[in-house]
């Protein structure tokens, strides 16, 4: 085996896997968990502004079919 590959063995199954705990643990001292929370948080916000803007489609389309109901009725 040579120097070379036994490098490489070691980068690979040492210095990476210790470089990347390094790295999360570096990001989330940093804040860098609080990122994807608040990304989260604002994604949860989108879909509920989404969700309350269908529902009050959906409830003037009922209140215009009631109405015309109530003209059909009358006359």
């Amino acid at each position: 085996m040579t120097i070379r590959a036994t490098l490489r063995r070691i980068e690979r199954s040492v210095i990476r896997p210790a470089a990347r705990t390094v790295r999360g643990v570096w990001q989330t001292l940093r804040g860098g968990g609080h990122h994807r929370v608040a990304g989260l948080e604002r994604r949860v916000d989108e879909l509920e502004s989404l969700v309350r803007e269908l529902t009050g489609l959906a409830y003037l389309r009922l209140a215009d079919e009631e109405a015309a109901d109530d003209d059909r009725t009358a006359a």
